[in-house]
């Protein structure tokens, strides 16, 4: 029979990191695909998310100095859990950005008549004086689209020009400047429908970011004109505002506010929920961290990872289960809903709210000479080299964590499968739980085994080599489904590059220092973090995501090359307890091998 034994001094420790990275998988994953449903550009996210680095660059040192001096662990943890839980209700409120209408322009010659749609904003303005288009149901024929555009009033043929009363029937020149006439003589808006063919949707010619469709025909006050053509050149501009055809509203339709956000009530709403959760979540990971550790005392080095496994647990497993969910909630409506994200994030806080209740903090004791041997840790060459790897580790984790859920969304929208775009949220749900369940679980349990035995030099470069890997496999598949194989690697890339910065960060920390210590490496990884999401955001808004990924990589990889150069010329501490432990256990290993030969 097999007994599981159980240390229930660590239980309520392990369901902390649970709950609490439960609650920031879903948020935090499906953040960027949130903001841009709202209507936000990869450079307007990309500088959100700068800020909320820089509100993390104050918050996290400040957050480990205060708990320090003033021994309020416990008090902070609970008011940040709670914060997340408030947030996430306030998030079912926020409202969307005002988005126009795409630019659409009518254009009339000799030879044909084009309706070419941009599909982002233009600076183009209509003015006051406005005429309606229509394109209007043919008849009895399914095979005709209708659309209803609202038109920019254009002089298109001048004042000299003679109105001939549609002598020639295919020309709209006359029918145009006898409504122009109708509308300054009468007030009176106008309809004017144009038809057209369903191939024009499917083989539509496009053009950078148009797309050009052929007009059938035109219809103005019950008077229609098939093919139509002009004895003059027309040129006009509209707004789409309504189609009988999904696919030409979709082009239509602007999903990016081009405008100054800083003007948007809706942003500042967005804006000042992210980082207020932001913030709640920094503070949180801040705390837990040293709450471990010391709970953990000598071993931390050793179980540390066996802890933080929970939290990839809960991370993987709920981002899994909420993107299915997102899915379902949003099966036939056009946008994706999200509310199962903010449910479940209020639902756990209050359960972890109970755990933390439980969990017994050890509060830092006071000491004269904190401050003196903290200030002369950061001028020792090993500290300087493990805050600038840190720095670079989570720049990478950043581009990864922001932008690979946009870059599958483009993926998808390239490849046009409308069963792709269908189960998207559980493709990426299943990504961030590949992510935790196959790669950092596993790597967490391993990390104080492989770190005893490789060193935390070695490890360091491994990870960014395992970093640059991840990314540029990114680059070379056309299918979103493969990135599920890819995020294995996050094992190497996080997992074990977090536990390699914890324990190393409580081997280096002076006495009674370690939240101080672990709040100014902190410091470091937000400098990372906001150099990421500044850098990321305009590079993949302006470049896209293969030309991006590539050059995050290689430039992970001439860190990992490096931190090589480091490791040789010896540059990085090891801790002489991992070399006791390794040749502790080889002796221990030594002396069993011999008992059994004896006993043989």
């Amino acid at each position: 029979m097999i007994f599981i034994k159980v240390n229930t001094q660590l239980l309520p420790l392990k369901m902390c990191f649970f709950f609490m990275f439960a609650c920031f998988g879903p948020m935090v994953g499906f953040l960027p695909t949130i903001a841009k449903q709202l209507g936000y550009s990869l450079t307007t996210y990309g500088a959100s998310m700068t800020f909320m680095s820089v509100v993390s660059t104050i918050l996290v040192p400040l957050s480990g100095v205060i708990v320090d001096k003033f021994r309020i662990k416990k008090t902070l943890f609970l008011v940040v859990i709670l914060g997340m839980g408030v947030v996430a209700l306030l998030f079912l409120f926020v409202p969307k950005a005002p988005l126009d209408l795409a630019i659409t322009e009518l254009k009339c010659d000799a030879k044909t008549t084009s309706m070419t749609v941009f599909n982002e904003n233009n600076n183009l303005q209509t003015t006051n004086n406005i005429t309606h288009y229509t394109v209007a149901n043919h008849n009895s024929s399914d095979d005709l689209i209708t659309c209803k555009l609202n038109c920019q009033y254009a002089e298109l043929c001048g004042e000299g020009y003679k109105i001939n009363n549609l002598k020639n029937q295919s020309d709209l020149s006359d029918l145009w400047m006898k409504t122009i006439n109708d509308i300054e003589n009468q007030n009176k808006y106008n309809q004017i429908d144009l038809t057209l063919m369903p191939k024009d949707v499917e083989q539509t010619e496009q053009i950078a970011n148009s797309y050009i469709f052929q007009v059938l025909s035109v219809q103005i006050n019950g008077t229609q004109i098939l093919s139509p053509t002009c004895q003059c050149n027309l040129k006009t501009f509209c707004h789409i505002t309504n189609c009988s055809n999904q696919k030409i509203i979709d082009v239509a339709t602007s999903t990016t506010y081009r405008g100054n956000v800083l003007t948007l009530y809706q942003f500042w709403i967005f804006f000042t929920l992210v980082a207020t959760f932001w913030a709640c979540c920094t503070i949180a990971s801040t705390i837990i961290n040293p709450i471990c550790l010391d709970t953990l005392g000598e071993k931390s080095a050793e179980d540390f990872g066996k802890q933080k496994c929970w939290g990839s647990i809960g991370w993987g497993g709920f981002s899994i289960f909420i993107g299915w969910l997102v899915d379902v909630f949003s099966f036939n409506k056009k946008d994706k809903d999200y509310s199962p994200v903010f449910y479940s994030t209020i639902l756990i806080t209050a359960f972890n709210f109970g755990v933390v209740k439980q969990i017994k903090v050890v509060e830092t004791n006071k000491s004269e000479g904190r401050w003196k041997n903290m200030c002369g840790l950061f001028t020792k060459y090993y500290m300087i080299s493990f805050c600038v790897w840190s720095i670079f580790n989570t720049l990478f984790h950043t581009i990864v964590t922001h932008f690979l859920f946009w870059y599958m969304e483009d993926l998808v929208a390239a490849n046009n499968d409308p069963s792709q775009r269908a189960w998207l949220k559980t493709l990426q749900g299943l990504a961030q739980g590949i992510q935790c369940f196959g790669g950092e679980i596993p790597f967490f349990f391993w990390s104080g085994w492989i770190i005893r035995k490789m060193g935390y030099g070695n490890c360091m470069a491994l990870v960014l080599a395992a970093m640059a890997v991840r990314m540029y496999l990114y680059t070379v598949i056309w299918n979103p489904v493969w990135i599920i194989a890819i995020e294995l690697l996050n094992g190497v890339s996080y997992a074990l590059g977090y536990s390699v910065k914890m324990s190393y960060a409580k081997m280096l920390a002076p006495p009674d220092t370690l939240n101080t210590i672990i709040g100014f490496i902190g410091f470091f990884d937000c400098i990372g973090e906001s150099i990421g999401s500044l850098v990321g955001g305009y590079l993949f808004d302006t470049y896209g995501g293969v030309w991006s990924f590539r050059f995050f990589s290689y430039m992970s990889l001439l860190m990992c090359s490096i931190t090589i150069l480091t490791n040789y010329f010896g540059l990085t501490k090891e801790s002489t307890t991992l070399k006791d432990n390794a040749e502790s256990t080889n002796m221990d290993l030594k002396i069993t091998n011999n008992n059994a030969d004896k006993k043989i």
